[in-house]
């Protein structure tokens, strides 16, 4: 066979039969760049046994075993959807109603090489390679099929069968070629070579072996034969699976009998949930019992309009609250480096980590909505075997760039944060460094060091091996897959005892949900097709310096990286330390309460100038500078005023009231002990004054980029009339808008808050970590609330601070609910 005369192949080395060798005898990939380089062996790593070819396959014989598995996905997918057609209802009813027992029975009888413990990836990483590729090739290529999963929670396994047979094999190819990443990056599952073959990946010539074009190659829409191999078996394997199952489940019904599958269709309308939570679970943490994976442009720019919007609420409390702020400072100085001299320096740090965020999140926020305008520019060119339009392209491979930035900072952070945390501060050795000491120019705490493993981990520390995994960096192939170890986290929370829960307080747990949405984006990203063609660290900076965005804008200043500042710390010690306004409100009360203010004020005003100099080191615009320091500048709007204003006058009403509650409780004494009975003829009742509004008759002052904020003068949707409410709702609105003592310190169970949001019209979804959005569908709007860890029960803080978002942005306040 002579060599194609394509200009492609004019510098590559002599071909032996269909294949091209190297004169060592390794398989020379058609291509070295990253896209390639996933789908066919790289010449170098081919120098370690792993991660040889174990066969070659003629074209002809790789064709016809490709064929046979999608001709196989075809007709057990056909059949999958004619049972769900027609017993759909059985099907559900029969494996809800099985034990946990005679659910395992059913899938191993189904396929006796199913993986029974859960996790197989994450507990075998660094095994033995060929044990691993003669025994272990199913679980590799399926690792989310288990008995223990499969059998704990019904939702699972009816999950997977419907939005198997739903949608296409052609649009699980991005997520299940994900799947294989860690596998084929070490060496653990066996490859086929054919040449420089590919196999198209979508579309009506799904499943047919071409040769390999660098274009489509890099966008995904053909793959080189040794990964499509697996990615098609996984496929074929999983259906196979099912349809035994399946069957299994309907052992001994009779056709003839009525069946249906409305109550199946309504199981898909009202989504699924962990067997432990009242909300829908997130769809990236289950992928695999979930949709596929979409590039939802306007789903992903609604998430970061909900975290910049929680991010700039949580700044908003912080300088309207002592309460809140008081609480944080609580939560935060849990842990033996709060016992030193630095304990409000690292308070204030992290309150300056919290103003970083607020900018990120501004930052994705306006790098989603200009890949939206672009989607909805070129939407009918965005297809799978299309080039993808330059712009567009160019504009995903920034947005990669930025959340790999960003993540890559992020993690940074939480590296140095989470060994301070009572829960993990024993496995690290802390240094505190004296008072004043700087390295560079910069302040430095101290030293921290580990003292094991973190390997040692998976069987000694699960949790700790989980977060620490967590922070890996993103952009390493063999790194473990962020949902699995997210999922991961969530079922070691659920299952283990209440003293291992407390460890992953809920600061952390905060936090990794940030991180978790970052990732899920992250994951998107990745996973469009048409794929765009990924750059080096090094492109993605020299792009960053020739597109200018809010995202590059804030990466330099004119000679260098952009400089950071410390918050000044006196005024928030001076506030904690004189505690909080206690008792019943009078003047006193009044009178410490404004000190409070003050020194909070006195904290944000220096915070404000020191953000001015930093940002003034980068090359944003003044007038993205202006919006992020209105952000912390809350104490000079007119809103913060009429706030204060609200509080003076209620303090005043309550003092009004215990001084006629006095008189009439003395007035009544005397009548007691008077001669005779009064005339109650003669008792006129005079009308009481009306009561002064507490509340600022407009949501509080916001900055103008604050999404989903009504403007001055435009009706709420949500608020224009009074909203009936059922009691168990009611209740929570009380507590939430308190007016008595009993309700200012209540609490509440998550449950009833979620079922209660549920009551008015708010759909809850866990969205990563203790993070759950509450979409409400009337507005087409969601507000992000954090589930309480590693208790479930909102304290009277929270809740109102919660009241007081739902006020800020829906309208919300206690006059507008009437109890149904």
């Amino acid at each position: 066979m002579s060599a194609p005369t394509h200009p492609q192949w004019a510098a590559m080395p002599p071909i032996i039969g269909f294949q091209v060798m190297a004169k060592d005898g390794k398989k020379v990939p058609p291509c070295e760049c990253d896209s390639c380089g996933q789908q066919f062996i790289r010449a170098d790593k081919q120098n370690y046994d792993l991660f040889r070819y174990e066969n070659i396959v003629p074209p002809a014989e790789a064709q016809s075993t490709i064929t046979a598995f999608v001709t196989q996905i075809t007709i057990d997918r056909a059949y999958l959807a004619g049972l769900c057609d027609k017993f759909g209802n059985t099907i559900l009813s029969r494996w809800r109603k099985k034990s946990h027992d005679k659910r395992e029975t059913i899938l191993l009888e189904a396929d006796p090489t199913i993986e029974k413990q859960a996790w197989y990836r994450l507990r075998n990483d660094g095994g033995p390679w060929r044990p691993e590729r003669q025994l272990h090739i199913k679980v590799r290529l399926l690792p989310y099929m288990c008995t223990t999963t499969m059998k704990s929670n019904p939702s699972v396994l009816l999950g997977l069968i419907h939005n198997r047979v739903r949608h296409s094999p052609q649009e699980w190819v991005p997520f299940d070629n994900d799947l294989i990443r860690q596998g084929w990056e070490n060496g653990t599952l066996g490859l086929d070579y054919c040449g420089n073959h590919c196999i198209v990946m979508h579309g009506v010539n799904y499943g047919q072996l071409v040769p390999w074009n660098k274009e489509a190659a890099e966008r995904w829409d053909i793959i080189g034969y040794p990964r499509a191999r697996l990615i098609i078996e996984a496929q074929a394997l999983m259906f196979s699976r099912l349809r035994s199952i399946v069957d299994l489940i309907l052992e001994g019904v009779n056709d003839d009998s009525a069946h249906g599958s409305d109550k199946w269709q309504a199981m898909v309308v009202a989504g699924s949930k962990q067997s432990n939570s009242t909300e829908l679970w997130s769809d990236y943490i289950n992928q695999p019992f979930s949709k596929p994976p979409r590039f939802d442009v306007d789903y992903y720019c609604s998430v970061a309009k909900a975290r910049l919007q929680a991010a700039q609420d949580h700044l908003w409390l912080f300088q309207t609250d002592p309460s809140y702020t008081r609480r944080f400072i609580r939560v935060m100085a849990a842990s033996e480096l709060y016992r030193t001299d630095w304990k409000y320096d690292i308070i204030a740090q992290d309150i300056h980590q919290a103003v970083v965020d607020c900018m990120r999140w501004q930052q994705l926020s306006e790098e989603w909505s200009g890949i939206k305008d672009q989607y909805n520019r070129y939407r009918d060119s965005i297809h799978p075997g299309q080039l993808l339009p330059k712009s567009l392209e160019l504009s995903l491979a920034l947005l990669e760039g930025a959340l790999l930035v960003i993540l890559e900072k992020w993690n940074n952070y939480l590296r140095k944060y989470i060994p301070q945390r009572p829960g993990f501060q024993h496995l690290w050795t802390t240094k505190p460094a004296p008072k004043g000491t700087t390295s560079e120019g910069k302040r430095v705490f101290g030293e921290i060091e580990r003292k094991t493993s973190i390997k040692q981990g998976w069987n000694e520390d699960p949790l700790d091996w989980i977060v620490m995994n967590l922070l890996s960096h993103a952009n390493a192939e063999n790194r473990f897959d962020q949902s699995e170890l997210l999922a991961r986290l969530e079922a070691h929370v659920a299952e283990t005892n209440s003293t291992e829960r407390a460890r992953l307080d809920e600061t952390i747990y905060a936090k990794m949900s940030d991180s978790a949405a970052l990732h899920e984006m992250l994951s998107a990203v990745r996973l469009h097709r048409p794929a765009f063609n990924r750059r080096s660290v090094l492109e993605i900076l020299d792009m960053a310096k020739q597109n200018s965005t809010l995202f590059t804008r804030s990466l330099v200043s004119g000679d260098g990286p952009a400089k950071v500042y410390a918050f000044m710390p006196g005024s928030l010690k001076l506030f904690d330390q004189m505690g909080p306004a206690v008792g019943r409100k009078s003047e006193a009360w009044l009178k410490h309460r404004t000190a409070e203010r003050k020194a909070l004020n006195s904290f944000w005003t220096q915070a404000h100038e020191t953000m001015r100099v930093e940002l003034n080191t980068t090359k944003l615009r003044q007038e993205e500078i202006n919006a992020t320091l209105a952000i912390i500048s809350v104490s000079s709007t007119t809103g913060y005023a009429e706030l204060v204003e609200a509080e003076r006058l209620e303090t005043l009403e309550a003092i009004r009231d215990a001084v006629v509650a006095k008189e009439v409780k003395k007035s009544i004494s005397k009548e007691v002990f008077s001669k005779g009975d009064p005339d109650v003829s003669k008792l006129a009742i005079a009308e009481r004054a009306p009561k002064p509004k507490t509340r600022p008759a407009a949501p509080i002052d916001a900055p103008d980029d604050t999404p989903a904020l009504s403007k001055p003068g435009e009706e709420n949707p949500i608020s224009r009339q009074q909203i009936p409410a059922l009691p168990r709702a009611f209740g929570l609105v009380k507590k939430m808008f308190p007016v008595t003592a009993q309700e200012t310190t209540a609490n509440l169970d998550w449950d009833i808050f979620v079922h209660s949001m549920a009551d008015l019209n708010f759909a809850a979804r866990n969205v990563g970590g203790s993070a759950v959005a509450f979409d409400h569908a009337a507005s087409g709007r969601k507000i992000i609330f954090h589930r309480p860890h590693p208790v479930s029960k909102i304290d009277s803080v929270m809740l109102q601070s919660m009241g007081k978002r739902l006020s800020k942005h829906f309208g919300w306040n206690r006059d507008i609910f009437v109890e149904a």
